[in-house]
């Protein structure tokens, strides 16, 4: 009965949100959630403070939607946003593959130089410029970055979420890298195939497949080489490469050259995002936290680090446009009453997952009993251990924090069962980048974004592609396991 109430809440999100909406089922799920909390036997002091921890996590990814939406508004406004649509006209006359050059190769770039939800809040804007449903548009990105969320911002997923705590050697996240790589990347041709039928279904019939899956290798065999050499850098040197050779592919024999000035501002902005990886310095600078420790006598401590934020690189390249492009107005009233909407149903969803993970308090924690559950399934324990990694994903709204919070618990099931640990961790990682597809914060921060309301649209767009994959990777893990025996 105890795993079943652990599951409860999950279950609740999922099943609420599809029949009658994602705002409802946060609230519900809040209500049982603190109900299950106090029944966990912690008190009213752990309560307040996971619920403080939950406000620094919203604050967080608000400023994230703040600052993509106050960017966007400027250059919209300044007629950047149709110039750019424009200057893709000359790429190719296909609206079809312009939006896939897009979704693919943006989406992997700002996630491999920031991440934080970023493409969420980036990459769908432009593919609506283009013409395409705004649910259609946050669905398929949010996919894309399912497969791209593997190595994070500069391999954060796996370096700091399992090598650091797991104090693995250089070899093992070597090994643990590739093989997530290769999985990721043959279940990705299960996702670009369902994505093909939901565009045929959502907005017109796909004429250019075979070009698109082109576009796909394009991307996925750097990525897959790079996550042998160098994990940290392999999302953007992939997704750079794609940029640059489908440039090569595409382009028509006489056309004209494609008016690049109108990308300036997002080329500033992932300079900005990218230089605090690049220069150590930097890096120490911005990640001063402001943060507060044994918040109401719970032991539970929480912080917020401001300036690693995408937030302040959004504002510096917003200002810019708006001063050289000489506005007369910095267009503030909508960004902000968007913030406002966003956190009415962010924030439910954030308490939900820190109610879980601090539960533990005179017994283990739900999230915990959601482990030892699965790790309980003996030797068809490799077919389920994606889904740890994505129901980790889905609570936290993080691969990185999925990782830290099931990696360890995998890891020991593996170790238990007789197990290549190495395998059975490359399953959680690539389970744990599937969730981004379906994580309730970056449906509800790319969704409010794109001006989405329904976004139980978004959730049933992507949840069947997500399960699907993890079942294959879950597959194709259990079969390399029964070889290498």
């Amino acid at each position: 009965m105890i795993y079943l109430l652990s599951l409860l809440p999950i279950i609740l999100l999922v099943v609420v949100s599809l029949t009658k909406g994602v705002k409802p089922a946060v609230m519900v799920s809040w209500a049982v959630t603190s109900v299950l909390f106090f029944f966990w036997g912690a008190d009213i002091g752990h309560y307040l403070g996971a619920m403080g921890v939950a406000l620094l996590t919203t604050v967080n990814i608000l400023l994230i939607v703040l600052g993509a939406v106050f960017l966007y508004s400027i250059m919209s406004h300044m007629g950047m946003v149709e110039q750019i649509t424009d200057s893709l006209n000359k790429l190719h006359p296909s609206k079809e593959i312009r939006f896939f050059v897009l979704a693919l190769g943006l989406t992997a770039f700002f996630e491999g130089v920031a991440g934080f939800g970023t493409p969420g809040a980036i990459v769908p804007l432009l593919l609506i410029a283009l013409g395409f449903d705004a649910v259609l548009s946050v669905s398929v990105v949010l996919l894309f970055d399912g497969l791209f969320a593997l190595f994070g911002a500069v391999g954060t997923p796996i370096l700091i979420g399992l090598q650091l705590p797991l104090n693995l050697s250089a070899a093992e996240v070597q090994a643990i890298g590739i093989i997530a790589a290769l999985m990721i990347s043959i279940t990705g041709l299960l996702v670009l195939w369902l994505v093909f039928r939901m565009v045929n279904r959502q907005h017109a019939p796909m004429v250019y497949k075979r070009q698109v899956a082109v576009l796909y290798t394009f991307i996925i065999l750097p990525f897959c080489a790079m996550a042998w050499f160098a994990p940290e850098l392999a999302t953007v040197f992939s997704a750079l490469a794609m940029l640059g050779l489908s440039v090569l592919y595409l382009r028509q024999k006489g056309s004209a050259a494609i008016n690049l000035w109108p990308w300036l501002p997002y080329a500033v902005l992932a300079l900005l995002l990218l230089l605090p990886k690049l220069f150590w310095p930097l890096k120490q600078w911005i990640a001063w936290e402001l943060r507060f420790e044994n918040m109401f006598d719970s032991g539970i401590g929480g912080g917020i680090k401001p300036l690693q934020s995408p937030f302040i690189p959004f504002v510096v390249v917003g200002v810019g446009v708006a001063y050289f492009k000489k506005a007369g107005s910095l267009y503030l009233s909508e960004p902000l009453s968007k913030m406002v909407n966003v956190f009415i149903v962010l924030f439910p969803s954030v308490v939900i997952a820190q109610l879980m993970i601090f539960s533990g308090v005179e017994q283990p924690s739900m999230v915990r009993y959601i482990a030892e559950m699965l790790g309980s399934l003996g030797q068809a324990y490799p077919l389920f251990a994606p889904f740890i990694g994505v129901t980790g994903t889905f609570i936290t709204g993080s691969t990185t924090i999925s990782n830290l919070v099931f990696g360890a618990t995998q890891q020991e099931a593996a170790l238990s069962l007789n197990l290549n640990s190495n395998t059975i961790l490359a399953l959680q990682l690539a389970g744990a980048s599937l969730g981004n597809a379906v994580c309730l914060f970056n449906i509800i921060a790319a969704g409010s974004v794109a001006n989405v309301k329904n976004y139980k649209a978004i959730l049933s767009n992507n949840l069947l592609p997500t399960l699907a994959a993890a079942l294959i990777i879950g597959i194709a893990g259990t079969l390399l396991l029964l070889a290498s025996k």
